[in-house]
């Protein structure tokens, strides 16, 4: 390679290289409108969700109630009429906790007597036998939940994600929890993205 075409490769290769600030730019450009999007959501539809079928039904029920519950958005049954949908997975693990313990105390006495006179023999013996014991037995089951959940717009962008472990809290259980939770951080991020719109 000629050292003429070595300096119009790197001149190339230089000019098609973006600089730092375009592509800092660039990102944020990204940023502001998936905030926008996020922003502009007003209806909103839970679809089925993943997972054990128990457990979605009820959890899609739960996210349904805390999205209406936050008056922040209409909440649709049909979901081509919507300007996003909530779509994800409810994992629920279980972990079970055994303890057992015992103790036991055994005791025993004997005691003998034998007399011998002229003409006579007597012998006594006696014997007493006793034992104590107890045993404790407890066993506890923990729920553990994951929620994974994603916001689609209509043209099946996803414009915002969350993932939320619960082992519960102290008036709900594992699923409940980290349905509660996801809801709360959606609501979080709408507000911010609101703040930021220009």
């Amino acid at each position: 390679m000629s050292m003429a075409s070595g300096i119009i490769f790197l001149l190339f290769a230089a000019l098609s290289t973006p600089s730092p600030e375009y592509q800092s730019a660039k990102a944020k450009e990204t940023e502001s409108s998936e905030s926008t999007t996020l922003a502009k959501v007003k209806k909103i539809c839970v679809d089925k969700l993943t997972g054990e079928t128990r457990t979605v039904d009820a959890a899609r029920e739960m996210a349904i109630a805390g999205l209406y519950a936050s008056k922040r958005f209409s909440v649709l049954e049909r979901c081509d009429k919507a300007d996003a949908t909530l779509k994800g997975a409810v994992m629920e693990r279980f972990n079970r906790k055994v303890r057992a313990e015992g103790e036991s105390a055994d005791f025993g006495v004997a005691a003998g007597a034998a007399s011998v006179s002229p003409g006579s023999a007597r012998a006594a013996i006696g014997a007493a036998v006793g034992g104590s014991g107890e045993s404790l037995y407890s066993s506890e089951t923990a729920a553990n939940a994951s929620v994974i959940l994603r916001l689609v717009d209509a043209d099946g962008v996803v414009i915002w994600a969350t993932t939320q472990d619960s082992s519960g809290g102290k008036l709900k259980t594992a699923v409940p929890d980290a349905i509660d939770r996801s809801v709360k951080q959606l609501l979080r991020d709408v507000e911010k993205a609101e703040k930021n719109l220009p």
